[in-house]
């Protein structure tokens, strides 16, 4: 079997001299991960003024979907405080499995924003299975939950085969 490639080059999957000429290349490559968090910031804000503006957008999404779980994980464990809990257990369970999930669709959006590879593959599954989750709830009559599910993930599937086509 051969080796991954990374079409952006300086990737994960990238060796170590191929990562050396990548951090070359300027802002828009995946060099090594940066040492604190506010380079990492900055790498990001750089490759995004930088990136295709599909890609671009799909990564505002998916970091839009994370945000999204994050808040309603915080919500989910604050209410799970509340007196009309019947399984505080379940309650808290989910909000901190919410939370955590946030972070990794955070972290996916963050990686697809500096061009890593394998970010690609976690974030279509996860807009495929957004796809059947929506649809059950716009069949149950939750037009408010699985419309938007629907449109972002759809929306979010084009601009990723947008984004690879032109590149």
């Amino acid at each position: 079997m051969g080796s991954a490639e990374t079409p952006g080059g300086g990737g994960r999957d990238a060796g170590p001299s191929e990562r050396a000429e990548a951090s070359a290349d300027g802002p828009g490559s995946a060099a090594a991960t940066p040492s604190d968090p506010l380079s990492a910031v900055r790498a990001t804000f750089a490759a995004f003024a930088g990136a295709p503006r599909a890609l671009a957008a799909a990564a505002v999404l998916v970091a839009a979907q994370g945000l999204l779980l994050v808040g309603l994980g915080v919500w989910q464990v604050v209410r799970g405080f509340g007196h009309h809990i019947d399984n505080l257990g379940r309650a808290e369970f989910g909000g901190v499995l919410c939370l955590v999930c946030g972070v990794v669709v955070v972290g996916l959006a963050r990686a697809q924003m500096v061009r890593r590879a394998t970010s690609k593959t976690p974030i279509v599954v996860i807009e495929l299975l957004c796809l059947p989750v929506g649809w059950a709830m716009l069949q149950n009559g939750l037009l408010g939950y699985g419309l938007p599910l629907l449109v972002v993930a759809v929306a979010t599937l084009a601009l990723l085969a947008l984004a690879a086509s032109r590149s």
